[in-house]
């Protein structure tokens, strides 16, 4: 899946990556699923990515009939404030405990973005959000706010009493 890369280095120290992992694809029983774009994140998050991909989004696609081959519009680590605001906490991405995704790819050809309104996608985009919301603490999308109107973002934070926040508007 990937290759360890040495601690992520930053001026700032907050965004320094505990056990860092850079990879650009995930390997299945029958395959592998690339991303359009290496990530590097923390090393327990991504194998909880690795695990999404390969046991939730692979089975969602087989019951497409049809095996997932990429992900697109992926970002990891990037050290920043949330949604960029200068005045915001410091963004999960900036510890590699965060992605962001803007669609998946398929073998047989169909490329499906996680923002938009087709009717004919409503039920796979809702059984990516069930998936998703499922194992992730965070998840925002289109109908959070205007920052993730067209992707998902998706982190493990840790919050009090084991909050989650799931919040994606499918249409």
């Amino acid at each position: 899946m990937a290759l360890p890369v040495p601690a992520a280095e930053s001026s700032r120290p907050e965004c320094a990556i505990e056990d860092p992992i850079t990879f650009r694809e995930v390997d299945l029983p029958d395959g592998k699923v690339t991303l359009d774009s290496a990530v590097t994140l923390r090393c327990d998050f991504a194998v909880e990515v690795a695990g999404w991909i390969r046991d939730d989004l692979a089975a969602l696609a087989q019951k497409e009939n049809t095996k997932l081959t990429k992900l697109s519009g992926v970002g990891g680590h990037a050290c920043r404030n949330r949604n960029g605001a200068a005045n915001a906490p410091i963004s999960e991405h900036a510890s590699g405990n965060a992605l962001d995704l803007f669609g998946l790819a398929f073998e047989n050809g169909r490329n499906v973005a996680l923002a938009g309104k087709e009717p004919e996608l409503r039920p796979l985009r809702q059984a990516i959000q069930r998936s998703v919301c499922g194992r992730f603490t965070t998840v925002l999308g289109p109908g959070a706010d205007a920052s993730h109107k067209d992707h998902l973002h998706m982190d493990l934070r840790e919050r009090t009493r084991g909050f989650r926040m799931c919040q994606w508007a499918v249409e």
